[in-house]
């Protein structure tokens, strides 16, 4: 019975996880689109492949996110999605060689602490 609970422990958490990764994936299909569509029109944004594939990043984001909700706490999954600015800032500095400050780095560091104190249980609960 645990190793059942387990695996759905496991499978819950892999839909944050791809929940989180499909919201940083659909910022940097949006990004490419700002870049391509440059001096477009609307319409033409709309219609660009890469800000339609960042729609379909955030339908797909939306569908984990439910799955995640149905049996993690908003209170433990929701602060995890802070994860979203680690993984941004990876993106901006390899995919668009974005400079990232020491600032960018000490933010995101104290972000992500705050992560680890946030998700650690109480001794006292």
């Amino acid at each position: 019975m645990e190793g059942r609970y387990e695996l759905q422990l496991n499978r819950n958490y892999l839909y944050l996880i791809l929940s989180i990764f499909f919201q940083s994936f659909s910022f940097v299909f949006t990004k490419f689109a700002a870049v391509e569509v440059e001096q477009g029109s609307f319409f033409a944004l709309l219609l660009n492949r890469y800000y339609l594939t960042a729609l379909l990043c955030l339908v797909l984001q939306s569908i984990f996110w439910q799955l995640t909700l149905r049996k993690i706490d908003l209170s433990v999954a929701y602060p995890l999605t802070a994860i979203n600015n680690l993984l941004i800032l990876i993106f901006s500095y390899f995919i668009f060689n974005e400079q990232v400050s020491l600032s960018n780095i000490i933010g995101v560091s104290i972000i992500m602490i705050g992560i680890v104190v946030q998700s650690r249980k109480s001794e006292n609960a």
